[in-house]
């Protein structure tokens, strides 16, 4: 289409807590800014774009004129389980050893559908979605050692509804998953006991999707689906083992009448009937 989103992350040298900074070495980069680029391409022909809207994409430009099928609708709702579907397109990859890599995907795997999963696959990720489909991810701190891993999805469109322009049309995804290393230490020459700088940052391995929606997940309600947008997988396994064990403390309480928390007195017993929030004093 005519429309892109590019997106930069910047981290900032951070040092525990507790530790003077600038008496050491930086022991981590921090996340501090992140910037998300909207942009569409303009007819350079003055003659063509006079007495239209010009300027970098808005809202009000797509609703007065709505974009053609085949190009970006930045400033679109898109619903939390749109991103959970069948996607089936290409990827690329590279890496320092393996060079340039391509292949067809089928289906994506549930391992794999990152983009299903907002708030990332742990608690160092830093996530932000716009509106547009647009989901982004980075590591929250960067350490030496250990690559971090800044993601960007993008749902350019939507599947077209029936009786409209886009009537037909397939929902696009494309991704982009970029892991980075830092703070790799430069060891001198003479003492290899003294470190005299980092070296520079450096990209460790590359991926790239270009997938269209092919059908709908087999077996998932909206519900679950919606459950899983919001960083929770919910299985019929986890639910039958929830209800059993529900079950079990129902038995459980049922037969037992010996008190699991500290005993009360009957003075704050009765102290906590007049007024609930004394059992703050337990």
């Amino acid at each position: 289409g005519n429309g892109r989103v590019r997106v930069t992350f910047q981290h900032a040298p951070v040092w525990e807590r507790g530790v003077e900074p600038g008496s050491c070495p930086p022991q981590g980069l921090k996340l501090f800014r992140a910037v998300v680029s909207k942009e569409r391409l303009r007819d350079s022909n003055d003659e063509v774009t006079e007495g239209t809207i010009k300027g970098p994409p808005s809202a009000d430009e797509e609703k007065e004129s709505p974009p053609l099928p085949g190009n970006p609708r930045f400033f679109r709702p898109v619903p939390p389980f749109d991103w959970h579907a069948k996607w089936s397109g290409t990827s690329w990859t590279w890496g320092p050893q393996t060079g340039d890599r391509g292949w067809a995907v089928e289906e994506l795997e549930d391992a794999d559908a990152w983009h299903g999963r907002p708030a990332g696959d742990t608690s160092g990720v830093w996530s932000l979605r716009l509106p547009g489909g647009v989901l982004i991810q980075c590591p929250r701190v960067i350490v030496g050692g250990m690559p971090g891993i800044c993601r960007l999805a993008w749902m350019p469109e939507s599947e077209g509804k029936a009786g409209t322009l886009e009537d037909g049309n397939k929902a696009k995804l494309l991704r982009v998953e970029a892991s980075v290393s830092a703070l790799e230490p430069i060891i001198s020459d003479d003492d290899e006991d003294m470190m005299v700088g980092f070296y520079p940052p450096t990209l460790t391995s590359l991926r790239t999707d270009m997938m269209e929606k092919v059908g709908e997940l087999e077996g998932a309600s909206l519900e679950e689906r919606e459950r899983a947008a919001e960083g929770y997988v919910f299985s019929q396994d986890e639910e039958a083992e929830t209800k059993e064990a529900t079950s079990t403390k129902m038995d459980v309480g049922s037969t037992s009448s010996q008190r699991t928390s500290a005993p009360i007195d009957e003075k704050l017993e009765q102290r906590i009937a007049e007024d609930p929030r004394n059992a703050l004093d337990l």
